[in-house]
């Protein structure tokens, strides 16, 4: 959990005359450790997360880019001079938001716009007094708002918040007062949720406070250090360190893979099921002359599976004993059939004895007739 909340930010550091020194800083322990002399001296500082560099401003008021090492990498040139008196930094949405008196200047810090390090707004601070005596500040990523510590000529420090978007400082109530001082050049949001804020010489030392921001007021110091003319500081560094992918040398020939077999053996092909067969693209026959054009397609006869069914296959019908006599069957009504063509006959012969009687009555009746 510790681990965790912990912060790394990068401190300029400037006495009345000479260039800058880049210290790495340690929070919540407040530790630091010397990294590199500038050229020139550098305020306003701020932190990009995308990019992971730092961008300030120089004495000449000209835009520089720091890795987090704290080399140069980048600048600007033939920039416009209101930039030179910067006192304050932080970075918002790719823009360094820069405090220069009662107002505030948004550069431009996207390295793929065609307004790179160069100042694309400008606004008031307002109201006073609270405008006129903002030290330095650093953006809350919860808020969006830029809190920092408004120092007055003749009493206590505090801690305010700025609208970065119209300019409007507003004390922020409940973080207590700070010890007055000739001013606190850097502020630090820290991980666990507090404001870190280092004075520039407090009764002969630069020291390091912590403010809270949960409303108890309580203001605690951490550590002390030898007084500084110039300070400022960026926001807690990205965690684990970003790192741009570095493009393959072309001198240098491509790695071949090695020729010797794999040690370990190939897998085997998957099964097809026999069931499936592979289908062709051989175009069909043409038909022969005089079938039709549109002959009716043929059926695949469906192949059974190789596998045995899940039910045992019937049993074989029992085959004839050649010694049993067979059965035989009861011939179809062949008794009525033959009653029937009996009684037809018999009418017949009984048809024709009529028909004789009738001849021989008539032959009789004319024979008798003849002899009267």
């Amino acid at each position: 959990m510790i681990e965790a909340l912990a912060c790394v930010a990068l401190q300029v550091e400037a006495d009345h005359h000479g260039p800058s020194t880049v210290y790495r800083l340690e929070l919540p322990s407040g530790q630091a450790q010397v990294l590199t002399t500038l050229d020139t001296r550098v305020n306003a500082v701020g932190y990009s997360v995308p990019q992971d560099r730092v961008y300030g401003v120089d004495a000449d008021g000209d835009v520089v880019a720091l890795d987090r090492t704290g080399r140069p990498v980048a600048r600007s040139t033939g920039h416009p001079h209101v930039l030179r008196h910067a006192t304050a930094g932080a970075v918002v949405a790719e823009k360094l938001v820069v405090r220069v008196g009662h107002l505030l200047f948004w550069v431009d810090i996207d390295p793929k716009s065609d307004k790179y390090l160069r100042v694309v707004r400008e606004a008031w601070l307002w109201p006073p007094p609270h405008a006129l005596n903002v030290d330095d500040f650093d953006l809350n990523p919860v808020d969006g708002l830029l809190y920092g510590v408004a120092t007055f000529p003749y009493g206590r420090a505090y801690v305010v918040a700025i609208d970065p978007g119209t300019g409007r400082v507003d004390r922020v109530p409940g973080t207590g007062e700070l010890p007055a001082t000739h001013g606190y050049g850097a502020v630090v949001m820290g991980r666990d949720g507090a404001l870190y804020v280092t004075s520039n010489n407090h009764k002969g030392r630069s020291v390091l406070h912590r403010v809270a921001l949960d409303g108890s007021g309580a203001v605690t110091e951490i550590t002390s250090r030898q007084a500084r003319w110039s300070i400022d500081a960026t926001s807690c560094l990205a965690t684990p360190p970003i790192v741009d992918p570095i493009p393959p040398d072309p001198t240098v020939p491509p790695t071949t893979p090695p020729t010797t077999p794999p040690t370990t053996p190939p897998l085997d092909p998957p099964l097809v099921p026999p069931s499936v067969s592979p289908t062709t693209t051989t175009p069909p026959a043409p038909p022969p002359p005089g079938a039709p054009l549109n002959p009716q397609p043929t059926v695949p006869p469906t192949v059974p599976p190789a596998t045995p069914p899940a039910t045992p296959p019937a049993e074989p019908p029992e085959r004839p004993d050649p010694t049993r006599e067979p059965m035989r069957r009861p011939e179809p009504k062949a008794e009525k059939v033959s009653d029937g063509n009996r009684n037809v006959r018999e009418q017949r012969r009984w048809g024709l004895a009529a028909i004789v009687l009738i001849l021989g009555a008539g032959v009789a009746a004319r024979a008798h007739a003849r002899h009267r």
